[in-house]
């Protein structure tokens, strides 16, 4: 049995998420216009296959204005590019995704929003931005290759737009820090009110050679809402904890469902068009994480560790299930590591891990057609050289531990240059 569910839909402070520069294009006392972003590309072996491929690189615009008193106003627009390779199937990191209707594109959407800043009310933003919930499970994703695949954030084999929990999508989000007990606290809070409509057909869901169809206006993502909370003590070179939690309605209710006979696939046959479907749920996510040192690739220790859970969350690869749908219930890891050294601090080490696992799911474990559990699971290492400020070259290597079922590209290992803007 064949199992189909394709997913449709109907400010400068965005740096400091992705460790990208900006480069003044414009300034004057009315208005800044910076534009940001980084070429990436790696020469990549997977299982004896070579080929070159692209990276997460990406191209932005940040227009800058002092509003009004202290309030700053702006709005930032970024596009993801593929550039090497835009027909390559190989996706190996979270961060590489885009929607579900853009992954083919040699040019998506990875942001757009408006926001309003002030250093007393906080930072207001409303559009495609940063989720909340990556403000705890972004500790972790540094790999310049691989990674991002645990933490929950970009879910549902996307960028996280329509769960709210990567990119979000129509995101009205605020945040706001504050000093306090040696450090500083910050909260996110995050609501969207967007639908994403879910075509689900699912062959065999009613007995052989059918296919069960839900309208998509019936089925689809509703209301979603995430915090988060963060602090950071000052202990040492920092110390970062935090948590998060997103919540989106999964609404699969419908009395219109359609049923064909489909024992010739060419022609199906409408049998009905009143079959009920009502496995209405809801995803939601929760991450906590760790962090120690300066930052990623910067001078000396840094090390990140986050763990999550999450229910109906995550998918499994098409033809994977039996039934209506595979989403499924998960727990995952992720951690990172660099000890960074030299002159100019030019030379660091790091590795870490992925582990994604279906977790206390029987309705979906018993929907498997091969295997009785989903298991995604990565080790990294690698080594960075920071050529100067603005150019990296580095070598990564994975060891896949995953199991038939999540159905991963496999064991690599990789060649790579980035060049900021």
């Amino acid at each position: 049995m064949r199992k189909i569910i394709p997913i449709t839909l109907a400010g400068l402070s965005a740096l400091a998420a992705t460790g990208a520069q900006a480069l003044p294009v414009y300034e004057s006392k009315e208005v800044a216009l910076y534009i940001q972003g980084y070429f990436t590309a790696h020469q990549i072996n997977i299982m004896g296959s070579t080929e070159m491929i692209d990276g997460a690189s990406r191209l932005g615009f940040n227009l800058d204005v002092p509003a009004y008193k202290h309030w700053n106003v702006g709005f930032n627009i970024e596009w993801g590019l593929l550039l090497v390779s835009p027909n390559r199937e190989i996706i190996i990191s979270g961060d590489q995704q885009a929607e579900p209707g853009e992954q083919a594109d040699p040019l998506y959407v990875r942001q757009g929003h408006a926001y309003a800043k002030h250093e007393f009310w906080g930072d207001f933003a409303a559009g495609k931005q940063w989720a909340v919930y990556y403000d705890v499970a972004g500790i972790t994703d540094w790999y310049n290759v691989s990674g991002g695949l645990a933490s929950g954030a970009f879910a549902l084999g996307s960028d996280g737009g329509i769960t709210g929990t990567g990119r979000a999508d129509a995101a009205l989000t605020w945040r706001k820090d504050w000093k306090g007990l040696g450090g500083e606290f910050q909260i996110g809070l995050q609501y969207a009110a967007h639908a994403a409509d879910l075509d689900i057909q699912a062959e065999g869901a009613r007995g052989p050679d059918t296919l069960l169809v839900c309208p998509p206006e019936d089925c689809e993502y509703g209301l979603a809402r995430g915090a988060s909370l963060t602090y950071k003590l000052d202990v040492g070179d920092g110390l970062f904890l935090g948590t998060a939690y997103n919540r989106v309605n999964l609404d699969l209710f419908t009395d219109k469902g359609l049923l064909f006979d489909i024992s010739d696939p060419n022609f199906p046959i409408l049998i009905r068009d009143d079959e009920v479907i009502n496995a209405s749920s809801n995803d939601f996510a929760f991450i906590g994480g760790v962090a120690y040192g300066t930052g990623a690739f910067q001078k000396g220790l840094y090390a990140a560790f986050n763990w999550h859970r999450s229910h109906n969350n995550e998918l499994a690869p098409p033809s994977t299930t039996m039934g209506a749908t595979n989403f499924f219930n998960a727990i995952g890891s992720e951690s990172f590591v660099s000890w960074t050294w030299g002159a100019f601090n030019c030379y660091s080490v790091y590795g870490g891990h992925n582990l994604l696992k279906s977790h206390d799911d029987e309705i979906f474990e018993e929907a498997l057609v091969t295997g009785d559990k989903y298991r995604l699971g990565y080790y990294f290492g690698g080594f960075n050289f920071q050529w100067n400020e603005r150019v990296r070259i580095y070598l990564e290597g994975g060891k896949d531990d995953s199991n038939d079922v999540a159905q991963s590209p496999g064991d690599f290992i990789a060649a790579g240059i980035r060049v900021d803007i």
